[in-house]
This record gives structure tokens, sequence and C-alpha cells, in this order.
């Protein structure tokens, strides 16, 4: 896959950091070959096997058996999903028209909070954007709004001029009349709603889930639709330009000022899936709700890998399925450090594909602080909007997706990603030392861990060339760590190296081989030591299928 490389100025996306150094290439990865798929190769226990081991949503208490703390925090008040009522909304935790402010370092500045005032006015600038919206809507529904209206709105809420080439050209260009006109009138009006009213749909500020937690941030998917609005329109302070406040330095932008800008055509692509998503809350907004968890593993609880007599876990491998495409199953995000990656700039791989067609992951963006060595990132619940087709440059929103997955006891469909970033290796050489080895396998095994290893939540993990593409894995160790980890945490293990024949095959030969060994965990690892320390070595593949385990067990 080829690498992407922009230099930063104010009007392009940003690739650069303000000393310089080239973020592009945490932006862009993933292990993708195919093109046009043609094949599909399927090994292993029939996938329909693995999925029906947790075909409904996984047991959770209930949310009022569950009492709020600084780690479990809910923006909505207790609810139940009861399929006889589907109509049935979450509440905000405060009721209407009972905002409780906090301005600190600790929960999302909020553009409505009163705290929130002009340097140099001192005035509070939320009854100003209140009023900027009201103008806004009241243009939209006499359907006399143009992309100019919508410009000035954002670079006044913003503070600054920006381009937005890519808004504009998707609106004026891309759309025919009619949606344009739908878009201008009656999607613009809602989103202009619910920005106007997150001061009730929130009711209080989200807290920022940092670096070292381990906390869950659980809300409506009416909330996420009301803070997504404050993104659209760029309104979240102190998150969009090189002089935002230090504690923010390790969070994403999650304004959309930077997708609105010029960029390449995949750009746009990604822009229209998001537009789509605010076309479809417009028709009817989702009832549902989502949860972000950051989890962080404890040193104890790092396995002693060597010593690991756990077996092989049970895999699934194809060539035929995307990791999105499969139900009931933990799903690996490829993430960046930075969760969303590009989605917001030019990125369009794994992660940014997955987070355009989920809008409802980028509330992510805004709360989640970059993980660390030992840290992962779960989003459980969010909803797919869009169908697509391409991937990279030839990625293009392609319809809307309709979700049916069943919904759990909190009303969160049946849908759980968990985010881990790779290391990216400039030195591709250095890959195989057990330094980094070791980092990849605690990244893995913290993505796929679970405290109670029942069927209930030890469900399968579908993964797939994680780290290999412009991060520089090499796809043959990441896939050896991949099933160290699973069969570590007793997880089956879904391998979707979509379009990846080679892969899959090799890997088949290679599990086979290792299954009539009877391998355990701790000879997989020990054929990483060994291979680390092999001077020009073979591929991984060809040493395991050369070297016995009993050999390194002596």
């Amino acid at each position: 896959m080829a690498q992407r490389f922009m230099r930063r100025n104010d009007d392009d996306d940003q690739s650069y950091d303000e000393l310089g150094n080239d973020r592009s290439l945490e932006l862009y990865d993933d292990g993708y070959t195919g093109k046009n798929v043609d094949h599909k190769i399927i090994r292993g226990p029939r996938l329909e096997q693995l999925v029906n081991i947790c075909p409904h949503p996984p047991y959770i208490r209930n949310m009022k058996e569950v009492p709020p703390s600084d780690n479990v925090v809910f923006m909505i008040k207790p609810f139940r999903y009861d399929q006889s009522k589907p109509n049935d909304y979450p509440f905000s935790i405060n009721g209407p028209n009972r905002y409780n402010d906090v301005w600190n370092e600790h929960y999302v500045r909020m553009p409505c909070s009163p705290l929130y005032v002009s340097k140099k006015t001192r005035q509070p600038q939320w009854p100003i954007f209140c009023q900027l919206l009201l103008q806004l809507k009241q243009k939209c529904d006499n359907r006399s709004a143009t992309i100019d209206d919508l410009k000035n709105a954002i670079e006044t809420f913003a503070g600054r001029s920006y381009n937005i080439d890519s808004l504009r050209f998707l609106i004026t260009e891309s759309f025919s009349a009619e949606q344009r006109s739908y878009f201008m009138s009656a999607v613009l009006a809602n989103i202009c709603t619910l920005a106007l009213n997150m001061d009730i749909l929130c009711s209080q500020p989200p807290p920022l889930l940092r670096s070292g937690s381990n906390r869950s941030l659980t809300m409506s998917q009416q909330q996420a639709a009301s803070l997504l609005a404050a993104s659209f329109f760029c309104l979240f302070p102190f998150r969009s330009d090189g002089k935002a406040k230090k504690e923010y330095d390790h969070f994403q932008n999650p304004n959309f000022n930077t997708l609105y800008q010029r960029g390449p055509k995949e750009k746009i692509e990604k822009l229209r899936c998001i537009l789509h998503y605010f076309e479809r809350i417009t028709a009817k907004m989702p009832n549902g709700v989502i949860t972000f968890q950051r989890y962080s593993l404890h040193h104890q609880d790092s396995p002693k890998w060597a010593q690991s007599e756990k077996g092989i876990a049970p895999m699934h491998l194809t060539t035929g399925k995307r990791i999105e495409d499969i139900n009931c199953v933990l799903q690996v995000d490829f993430a960046n450090k930075y969760i969303g990656g590009g989605v917001l700039t030019a990125g369009c791989v794994q992660e940014e594909i997955r987070f355009s067609i989920c809008p409802e992951m980028l509330v992510s963006l805004l709360v989640c602080e970059a993980m660390e060595p030992n840290e992962c990132i779960h989003l459980i619940g969010c909803e797919r909007y869009s169908s697509y087709k391409g991937y990279s440059a030839t990625f293009q929103y392609a319809g809307d997706y309709v979700d049916n997955k069943p919904k759990d006891n909190w009303g969160r469909k049946w849908c759980h990603l968990v985010a881990i970033d790779a290391l990216y290796f400039r030195d591709q050489t250095t890959q195989y030392h057990m330094k980094n080895i070791n980092r990849e396998l605690i990244k893995a095994y913290t993505g796929f861990y679970t405290s109670r290893q029942t069927l209930d939540c030890a469900y399968p993990v579908a993964t797939g060339n994680w780290g290999c593409g412009a991060f520089n894995g090499d796809k043959q160790l990441k896939a050896i760590i991949q099933l160290i980890a699973a069969s570590q945490t007793v997880r089956p293990l879904i391998y979707a190296a979509y379009g990846d024949k080679y892969l899959i095959e090799s890997f088949s030969v290679v599990f086979d081989h290792l299954i009539n060994q009877r391998a355990t965990v701790g000879d997989l690892y020990r054929y990483l030591q060994e291979y680390s320390k092999v001077p020009s070595p073979p591929s991984l593949f060809e040493y395991i299928l050369r070297t016995p385990a009993k050999q390194l067990r002596s």
C-alpha cells in the first residue's frame, strides 16, 4: 500500500505536528493487498460454529444494579431495553433543563458552559452561538440557507477562517439537486437543533477517559448525536488549533474542520458517510445506548508467556469476509494510538473506514486520550449506517445500511469493537527484537482480555493483518502474536485477511502443524524467542515448520 505524506499549511490537512514531525505514518495502517477480490478461501471450523458461541448479546447486570462511580459513568438515567417497547428513549441523567456544568481538565470543556468566555470581551460564548444557530436554522426552515451561510457559521464558532472545499464540493457538486435541497433544509436544520439542545440532551459534560484509567462512559445515541452536531459546527473549544490547551496534547481534534478542507476524493466519500448518518437520524432518531470503555492492563495481570501451558485456540481463516461483517464477536480495530487515526483528515484504511460508516464512534475522539502500550479502548453498541466499496484511494460510499443487530438489556447493539494500536517500524528488522514482540503481545492480550473466562464473555475475536500496512509489520509475525494472545485469553480466533490468499493458505498449514504437535502458548512464545536470535532467518512460518516444538522445550 502506498504511503501518503503531506506538508502542513493553514488550509490543508495537517499531517505534520508543530515540531515538524511526520504524523502521517501514524494515520495510515492496514495490511490490505487485494484489489478485485474474486476468491473465497475458508479454513478451520465453520464460521457459524464460532459466531454461535455467543449469538445473543452477552449478559450484563441491569443498569440499576450498577452504582455510578468515578470509573463507571452514566450520562443517562438507569434504562432497561424492552423489546415490547421499542420506542422508549433513555433520559438524560439530570433531566431536562438541568445542566450541571463542570469546567476543568477532567471533563470535556463544553461549548454550552457558562465559563466558556471570549478572550477579548469575557462574554459567555454560548448565547452568541445559540443566536447564530437559530439564525441558520431559520434560513434552513425557509429553504434559503446556502453553503456560504454554513461556512460563515463554522468560521464564527471556530474564531478563524477555513477552506471547506471538500464539504462544498460534496454538497454543491456531488449531491443531486434534490439531495442538496433536503440537506440544506431538513438535515442541516436538525443538526442545528441537536447542537442548540446540547445542554438539555447531555445535561453534564462527559468525563475524559485519560491514560492509565479503567473507566467507562455510557450515553444514549441521541446524546452522541448532539455531541457530533457540535463537532459538525466545530464548537468544542481549545481542540482545533496549535494553541490548544496543554491538557489536550494527547487527544484528537474532534471538530470536523480538517475533514471539510481540501483533500483527496476519499475524504469527500468519508464525509458523505457522515452526512448520511445525519440524514438517517433526521428521519428517525435512534433510541439505543453506547459505551466507550478504556481498559489498562495491570502489570500483575501480564502473562508469563514462556510458562503458559494453554493450548492453541480454535481458528477460522477466510479471505472472503471483512471484520465488520462478522457478527457476535469481538471485532478488532487496527487503531492509531490516537483513536480514530486520520478519519477527520485524509486517512482512509481500516480504522478510518469503520469510523466513517459508524459515525457514533467519532465521539471517542472527543473523550479518549492516546493509548499507552498496555491499554485498549472498547466501543460497544455503535450502529452502522453506511455501506461502502473500495479501500483507501478507491473507497466510496455505497448507500444506506440497515443495522439489525439485537440489543442487550442496556439497549446497546450487539457490536463490540476493541481498538488496539500496533508499533510503527521504520526499520522493519527491529520488529523481531523481543522487546518489540513483547510489546505487541501485551497490546493484543490487553485487547482480547476478559476477566471471566466463560462462554458468555469469551466469545471469538475477529481480526486480520493488524499493523501490516504502512506500519511495516510482518504479517506472519503479527498472525502468530495474535494467535498467542487469543489462545492465552481462551478466545477462538477468526482471522479475516480480506483478499490475502497467500497468508490464509500458509497460516493454515502452520496452524495444522502446531495442532499436530500439541503446541502450547509457551511453545509459540519460545518459537519467537529463538527466531529473534537467528541470523538471516527464513520466514517465520518456514522456521516454525522446520523446527519441532519439542526441540524448544529442552
